[in-house]
């Protein structure tokens, strides 16, 4: 007769690619004629941007930008900043030639070094780590079923999310806005930062709704007070349609990261500088997954032939919970050495953590890098660097192997300087992360009779066994070459497992 195999396709995310590029930032910037001299340098900023992404054969390029920021003070204590580009073009190598598939390219500064040379220059050296992911979907098929030469099957069902789109969809945002405080005109601008949060996520036929906005934070001085700082908060708001090959049951994870955010002064029908013109790109990382019952088989033998079968240990995974919070940063930072008596900018960089569980337990503990610029007793510009803790706890509904991949952004953040050298610092930090549950399992990955093979030689028709107790009687069933449910009904019980230890008739056809 011969065995009769039915197989099922699973759908799972492929790494084709995945490594990081160092771009080294090396330049000598002059000051333009109409910036006045440095005497100190206060801060210097990589704002980095990929401009362009793409794979060719087994090269992936990306093409970018370094606005190099720069905020000194000159001879009289007054604080200015000098915005320089630096384009780039990089590439890295692929292990293979990747078809379909999907370049996913991130840049973050690694270091930077600056110094003023000069009066008139400063020498820049740093490090910008560009992140190539190359991804694409893949299909594996596992054995659900068989039949035929007495084949006997240990079967699992288990709840699966299969991948079956992966993709990314970058868009550009752009927004022109009258921030002009008290009829003051804008000045130079010292920082910008910005959030993406995502507020719906929607399938409408076949293709997925994004909505969301870009929350943007801009700092900036006024044309008339070079030490005084203003901020600005604007949210950008977006409604995108990304194309995939999805259905309406499907479960999509999104990822959204800051490709590019900025903000230039823009003058009013006067000629001044009340207006503000912010733009950003978004780019968001799509992976949809179809929820699937699957039943795996763990073990196989069959009561008249010896056969060969071959297993693998393999991995699957459920999209357990979806997690969208607020996470509050508050912490007193200690900046007595520095003795800055008046605020001028507090900036919050990227949040980084750590996620771990224990039991139905998520912990999540992180660092924001806070970077403040104040003016002592005498009105001299003072920098310093610190780091403010958080923490966030969650309790789940499951257990067993849970991984993530937290998105962490600053939705807002304020600092107050106290008198005794301490400073206020709060932040709002917008949490998005989905939790999934990875289950490991043997898998039956092929199943056959070998060539020539005989029938199995049953002398008996019925066999005592005495068990010992905690067994089995799949276990016993295939010691015996016979089946689980003639064993059961020989001994008329009603579960499949022998906990006492007793005597059992073994049927044996």
């Amino acid at each position: 007769m011969g065995i009769e195999l039915t197989t099922k396709s699973i759908g799972w995310e492929k790494i084709c690619f995945n490594s990081f590029v160092e771009q080294g930032v090396d330049c000598d910037i002059t000051l333009p004629d109409y910036c006045p001299d440095i005497m100190r340098v206060l801060r210097c900023t990589l704002y980095n941007s990929v401009v362009n992404s793409r794979i060719t054969g087994d090269r992936a390029t990306a093409e970018g930008n370094v606005k190099i920021r720069i905020v000194y003070a000159d001879d009289k204590n007054r604080i200015f900043c000098y915005d320089y580009d630096y384009p780039f073009s990089k590439y890295a190598q692929l292990n293979q030639t990747c078809d379909n598939a999907t370049l996913l390219c991130r840049a973050r500064t690694e270091y930077a070094n600056c110094r003023a040379v000069s009066k008139r220059r400063v020498d820049v050296h740093a490090v910008v780590g560009l992140r190539f992911e190359v991804i694409s979907t893949d299909t594996q098929s596992i054995i659900s079923d068989a039949c035929g030469d007495g084949i006997q099957l240990k079967k699992k069902g288990i709840e699966i999310d299969c991948v079956t789109a992966v993709t990314t969809k970058c868009f550009g945002l752009s927004q022109v806005e009258n921030v002009g405080e008290n009829n003051a005109g804008i000045g130079k601008v010292i920082d910008v930062s910005a959030s993406p949060v995502l507020t719906e996520t929607r399938i409408i036929k076949g293709k997925i709704l994004l909505k969301g906005e870009l929350c943007m934070r801009v700092i900036y001085n006024a044309d008339d007070k070079p030490n005084e700082t203003c901020c600005f908060n604007c949210n950008l708001p977006f409604n995108e349609i990304a194309e995939a090959n999805v259905t309406d049951g499907c479960r999509v994870d999104v990822a959204l990261y800051v490709n590019n955010a900025n903000a230039e002064p823009k003058t009013d029908n006067d000629g001044e500088y009340r207006y503000m013109n912010l733009c950003g790109e978004v780019c968001a990382k799509i992976t949809a997954y179809s929820p699937q019952s699957v039943k795996v088989i763990s073990d196989a033998y069959s009561t008249d032939v010896e056969v060969d079968a071959a297993y693998r240990q393999m991995e699957f995974s459920r999209l357990l919970h979806y997690c969208n919070d607020t996470v509050m940063c508050k912490q007193t930072l200690d900046v007595s050495s520095v003795g800055g008596q008046k605020l001028y900018s507090c900036v919050a960089g990227k949040p980084e953590c750590i996620c771990t569980f224990e039991n139905d337990k998520m912990h999540l503990k992180g660092k924001i890098p806070v970077s403040l610029i104040m003016l002592d007793g005498d009105g001299t510009p003072v920098f310093c660097e610190r780091e403010a803790d958080f923490e966030y706890n969650r309790t789940l509904d499951g257990a067993g192997q849970l991984s993530c991949n937290p998105q962490l952004e600053i939705g807002g953040c304020s600092c107050k300087l106290s008198s005794d050298g301490k400073a206020d610092f709060r932040a709002e930090i917008c949490l998005n992360m989905n939790i999934f549950q990875t289950l490991s399992e043997k898998v039956l990955v092929s199943l056959s009779v070998p060539e020539g093979c005989a029938k199995k030689n049953k002398k008996s028709s019925l066999i005592l066994c005495f068990t010992s107790g905690n067994e089995s009687l799949w276990d016993i069933a295939r010691r015996y070459d016979t089946t689980v449910e003639d064993i059961m009904r020989e001994n008329e019980l009603s579960t499949d497992y022998v906990e006492n230890k007793t005597m059992l008739m073994i049927p044996v056809k």
